[in-house]
This record gives structure tokens, sequence and C-alpha cells, in this order.
């Protein structure tokens, strides 16, 4: 992520507050972003504020830290869990023809 003025990081993270908003958020970074789930939660982590979410999921800053850093990796499960409890939103796997 590219250095920001304090102010843009502070007011894009009280946009997190509405819940269309995170959405949008994390759909567009896998939709137009080309990024995968993981990638995304984890951009989405940091615009919404580590405290935040660690907040939101009931986790230890240390532990959201150490996703966010690659230093651990959430499960599939886990990831749906704060997907759906903190942003509303489900994940599914489809299968088609190349």
């Amino acid at each position: 992520m590219s250095n920001r003025h304090k102010d843009f990081d502070e007011l894009l993270a009280a946009q997190f507050v509405d819940i269309k908003f995170a959405q949008a958020y994390i759909i567009n970074l896998i939709d137009n972003e080309s990024m995968d789930l993981e990638d995304a939660l984890r951009e989405t982590i940091i615009a919404m504020g580590l405290q935040e979410f660690a907040n939101k999921a009931d986790l230890s800053i240390q532990y959201v830290s150490d996703f966010v850093n690659k230093r651990r990796k959430f499960s599939v499960e886990t990831i749906n869990k704060y997907l759906q409890s903190i942003f509303g939103l489900k994940t599914r796997i489809i299968v088609e023809a190349a």
C-alpha cells in the first residue's frame, strides 16, 4: 500500500461503518483489482484498521497483524466466518469449463 495522507486513511477507515461500502470494497478488490480472497481481506483489514477488525472479530491485534503480514494463514472456514459476521458476505466455489 502506498503512503497516503493520514486524513485520507482516517476518512477511508470511517467508511467501513457502512456495511454496503465494506462489501463493495472487498468485491471490487476481487473483481476489478484481480486480488484473491485472502489478499482482498488483508487489504480491507489494512484499510479499515487492524484494531477495528480485531475488535469486530474478537481477535488479538497480534493475530490480525500476523495475518496481514502473511505470518499466519486463515483457514477457509475462518475467512468465511469473518466475511459473514463482519461484512455480511459469503463465499461459494464454482467450477466451470475452461
